[in-house]
């Protein structure tokens, strides 16, 4: 029995459709087996005779064409269309329109980015437009363009970067939002954010119901009416419910803040461990230094609550009923009181001469021009001058004499700008001024 005869029977005539005729022409490597077959789209074609080897080279061959019984008609019309489709569908998805990706967005590696505007993706995944550049059009401009500008190398947007919000570096506390270049605090329970302002939209006229949704008369369960009803409080156009309106809490006019809810017509904490101070703010007793312990007890300067009590923070101690960095301040270097000599720095709890100068019987020198310790302590000049470390006749060949040292005022910290105007110990001069206090 011959098992082609059941599937393509002997010398029979098939028509050649735009897949069968594609198929036998880009398919050279498997065309041998019907190379005798010219076909072309709409005329028929006589088979020879198949073997079950030649069935499934042709079936391998024009599967990846997507050729099928999907509804084809005679002329295979049916077939083609639906074969085009299916590559339309693979097209988009190496694109990355698909994958949950919106329709102006594709994605590359994993992100969906918008390459019109994207400067690290500027038309093309990974087309990176260069520091202080911008993506417009999905081309790469110079500079930063519209409501961006450059902020340390990039272009950010001041009206929504948290950490530019207005201005380069002004950055938001917290958890506050930067909207239009302002940092906007969270709202209170059953308040929404409308622009930058908080609002009840249950109550607001301007937003009753929703953000910018305007009454003519007055706002009540956010919907506009023309009187306020039984039961609720004017406020202006607001009719409110002073029991639970977060803007109009037992009163018109007062707003609670975040991490509050309006309950009984009071703002009232939602965190349990919290306590509401002064103008509606949730603290936490324990450790805010504005309310240490109770609502108003403000902790002195350098003063850290902990536990509820004004302390002095780690590595600092109480000096005269101030907090002092002992390990770094000179007038209680060390321990309280305990207060450094002219040029030195209090450096690791211990008095130290500043940068370029030695100590000699307990002074702060510069050898390299100190007549009485020229070069080491204790080398005296007499009627010399000090230059370099050096007993010298005359200051020949030094921009500067001051008395006995030959030195440069351009850098001497002890003769800064001109002779005898000293510099702090925590200061270097530079150029004539006395820098970096």
């Amino acid at each position: 029995m011959d098992f082609a005869s059941n599937l393509v029977p002997r010398n029979s005539s098939l028509v050649c459709n735009k897949c069968w005729a594609e198929g036998t022409q880009a398919y050279g490597v498997v065309s041998a087996p019907f190379a005798p077959l010219p076909c072309t789209e709409g005329r028929s074609m006589t088979t020879p005779r198949w073997t079950w080897l030649n069935t499934l080279l042709l079936a391998g061959t024009l599967a990846p064409l997507g050729c099928g019984n999907n509804g084809a008609g005679a002329d295979g019309t049916a077939s083609g269309t639906a074969g085009d489709e299916v590559g339309t569908m693979d097209t988009n998805a190496e694109a990355g329109t698909a994958g949950g990706c919106s329709a102006s967005e594709i994605d590359c590696s994993g992100e969906c980015v918008d390459v019109d505007l994207d400067a690290d993706n500027c038309g093309a995944c990974g087309n990176d437009c260069g520091m202080g550049n911008s993506c417009l059009g999905g081309q790469c401009v110079t500079g930063c363009q519209g409501s961006t500008v450059e902020c340390a190398g990039e272009c950010v947007n001041i009206t929504e970067d948290v950490n530019n919000c207005g201005g380069c570096g002004d950055a938001c506390n917290g958890t506050d939002m930067c909207v239009n270049g302002q940092c906007v605090g969270g709202c209170a329970d059953g308040a929404l954010l409308c622009g930058t302002e908080c609002v009840s939209t249950a109550s607001d006229p301007n937003n009753c119901g929703a953000c910018g949704n305007v009454c003519d008369s007055f706002c009540a369960d956010g919907a506009c009416v023309g009187e306020c009803p039984m039961g609720t409080l004017q406020c202006g156009q607001a009719c409110a419910n002073p029991a639970t309106d977060p803007a109009n809490c037992g009163q018109c006019g007062n707003d609670c803040n975040e991490g509050q809810a309006c309950e009984a017509g009071n703002c009232v904490c939602n965190d349990p461990n919290l306590v509401q101070c002064g103008n509606n703010s949730c603290v936490d007793l324990t450790s805010d230094s504005n309310n240490c312990g109770k609502c108003g007890n403000d902790c002195n300067n350098n003063e850290a609550c902990v536990n509820g009590v004004c302390d002095c923070g780690p590595g600092s101690m109480l000096c005269n009923v101030i907090c002092v960095y002992t390990d770094t301040n000179e007038n209680n270097c060390g321990s309280c009181g305990n207060q450094c000599n002219n040029f030195e720095q209090c450096n690791g709890g211990q008095c130290e001469c500043a940068n370029g100068l030695d100590s000699c019987q307990g002074q702060c020198v510069n050898t390299d021009n100190n007549p009485n310790n020229c070069g080491q302590c204790g080398n005296d000049c007499g009627d010399m001058f000090c230059g370099n470390g050096e007993c010298l006749p005359d200051c020949n060949g030094f921009p500067d004499q001051c008395q006995g040292s030959c030195t440069n005022t351009d850098n001497d910290p002890l003769n800064c700008g001109d002779c005898g105007n000293v510099c702090d110990p925590n200061e270097q001069c530079d150029n004539g001024n006395c820098q970096g206090g």
